[in-house]
């Protein structure tokens, strides 16, 4: 794996059993997901929920308190909107039928292996990520923000192509249409404007130079006041972006 601790989701693990909790966080580790804290009851997870946003919660079903998980589910779908899957040694049908009730993302039953763990991760963390997929489709307004990914999944033809922020060089804008480039050397084009695709990246890493252009700021290499310089290629700027563009580089002046 190569997340970095930085750019990892961020998963909160809610069990009240410390040997569970430990394991799954140990196995995260291990699935380099590094960026993970622990609660043992609702208390303990809401105040770590608004404290730190995570991007996905294990979420076991006989916690501490006077709430149990399913509970604690229902709160967290209805309040603060960040998906969870449930982790249970409880299979049966009324326990099912409750937490179907509250829509979790995946649902993991003891006693479970590091594969069980890694797919339903992975599998929720994908189907989170299509808040952020770029379609024919417009998402509604009140999705939450993916915090703390570094990628975006692009839909071509029947595929979803992901693209870590890093490769997504520039962006284009032609009529109704934009298109986007990666440093590997993939084009998507899509029907979409400049600014729905703006608002769903990371905007202190991308910056529109013209009204046409989008860049990734980490892939200029050098910018005069007609061209911003990914290499040998050349975007153009706009008059009305420049200084705000050279505003946000940090700069000095050479004798």
């Amino acid at each position: 794996m190569d997340n970095d601790y930085q750019n990892s989701p961020k998963i909160l693990i809610v069990e009240d059993e410390p040997f569970i909790a430990e394991n799954l966080q140990e196995m995260l580790g291990i699935f380099g997901y590094e960026n993970t804290e622990i609660a043992n009851s609702a208390n303990q997870a809401i105040k770590a929920i608004k404290a730190s946003r995570p991007d996905l919660i294990l979420l076991d079903v006989k916690i501490k308190g006077d709430q149990d998980g399913i509970e604690l589910g229902g709160i967290i779908k209805e309040q603060y909107k960040v998906p969870f899957v449930y982790i249970t040694s409880y299979s049966d049908k009324d326990t099912v039928n409750r937490a179907k009730q509250t829509q979790p993302l995946g649902f993991i039953v003891k006693p479970f292996t590091k594969d069980d763990v890694y797919a339903a991760i992975e599998v929720a963390l994908f189907n989170k990520n299509r808040q952020a997929v770029i379609s024919g489709e417009r998402l509604p307004e009140n999705n939450p923000t993916t915090y703390n990914n570094d990628s975006i999944f692009i839909k071509k033809k029947s595929m979803l192509e992901k693209v870590k922020y890093s490769d997504l060089e520039w962006i284009e804008a032609d009529g109704n249409h934009i298109t986007i480039h990666a440093s590997d050397g993939r084009d998507f084009t899509i029907r979409k404007s400049l600014k729905e695709i703006t608002d769903r990246l990371p905007k202190d890493r991308f910056l529109r130079v013209h009204k046409s252009f989008v860049v990734l700021v980490d892939s200029v290499t050098a910018i005069d006041t007609n061209f911003v310089y990914l290499g040998q290629k050349k975007i153009p700027i706009g008059r009305s972006y420049y200084n705000a563009f050279t505003a946000t580089l940090n700069t000095i002046s050479a004798s």
